[in-house]
C-alpha cells in the first residue's frame, strides 16, 4: 500500500502544479477579458482572434479547476448528512464514489473521443475571419482533463483504500 500512496502522492503534486498552471492561465484571461472591454468601448474593436481566445482558455481553466477541486475536497455532497457518519463510514461512502469518478471520467473519454477525432481530421479551425486555428487543441482538452480527473479520483480512492485498510478510527 505504501507504493500505491507514493503514487497518490505524485498525482497530488501534479494536481498541485496543474492547478497554479490554471490561477496564471486565468490571470492571463482576467487581462484579455479587459483588454477587450477597453478595446471595443474605448477604441471601438476588438480583433476576434482575442474574442475567441477568451473561451479557448475558459476550458483548460475549467477543466483544471475540476481536478483540484477533486483534490481539495471540494466536490459536492450532503455535507449535513455526511459530517454526522463515522471517520470509516465517509472513507468507505468517498471510495466508492471515487471509484465511480473514474468510471465516470473514463466514459467522458470514450464518448469525447470521436468528436475530438472529427475535429482534429478535418483540422477544425474558426469559421469567423480572422479567428483562431487549431479548434482542436482546445477540443482536445477534453480528453486531458477527464484523464487527470481519472486519476486524482484514483488517487483519492487509494487514500479512502488505505485508510479503511488500517483499522485506523480517525482520518490523519
Amino acid at each position: 500500500m505504501t507504493r500505491a500512496l507514493r503514487f497518490a502522492d505524485g498525482i497530488d503534486r501534479l494536481t498541485e502544479f496543474l492547478g497554479r498552471l490554471a490561477a496564471v492561465i486565468l490571470l492571463g484571461m482576467i487581462a484579455l477579458v479587459a483588454f477587450n472591454v477597453i478595446g471595443r468601448y474605448v477604441i471601438g474593436t476588438a480583433p476576434v482572434w482575442m474574442q475567441e481566445l477568451e473561451w479557448h482558455l475558459l476550458s483548460p481553466i475549467a477543466l483544471l479547476g475540476i481536478v483540484v477541486l477533486m483534490k481539495e475536497g471540494g466536490h459536492v455532497r450532503v455535507d449535513m448528512l455526511y459530517e454526522r457518519l463515522s471517520p470509516r463510514l465517509r472513507a468507505g461512502i468517498d471510495l466508492i464514489s471515487m471509484i465511480c469518478g473514474v468510471a465516470v471520467a473514463c466514459l467522458l473519454i470514450k464518448y469525447s473521443l470521436g468528436y475530438v477525432d472529427s475535429s482534429y481530421s478535418i483540422r477544425e479551425g474558426s469559421p469567423d475571419p480572422g479567428g483562431l486555428p487549431a479548434r482542436w487543441l482546445l477540443k482536445s482538452c477534453l480528453l486531458a482533463g477527464f484523464a487527470l480527473l481519472a486519476l486524482q479520483c484514483l488517487a483519492n480512492a487509494l487514500r479512502h483504500l488505505a485508510f479503511l485498510l488500517s483499522g485506523q478510527e480517525q482520518a490523519q
